[in-house]
């Protein structure tokens, strides 16, 4: 579990961090520029939930897994 989860997160914040880079290309009026701001709600909702998650289900983490 804990590994699923490091990469999960992994995966979510260089998905955030592409997508942010991607923005500063487009308008943010734009279609494509509220598609990236949509990607990037979603994207910030998913990280909140394995947060979440992780803090709501300690006894699948050992203290260093646990967030700061």
């Amino acid at each position: 579990m804990r590994t699923t989860l490091r990469h999960m997160r992994r995966s979510v914040d260089i998905s955030i961090g592409k997508s942010f880079e991607r923005f500063k290309d487009f308008d943010q009026d734009s279609e494509t520029g509220r598609e990236i701001m949509e990607t990037l709600s979603v994207l910030h909702t998913l990280r909140k939930m394995l947060d979440d998650f992780q803090l709501n289900n300690p006894d699948l983490f050992s203290e260093k897994d646990k967030l700061n």
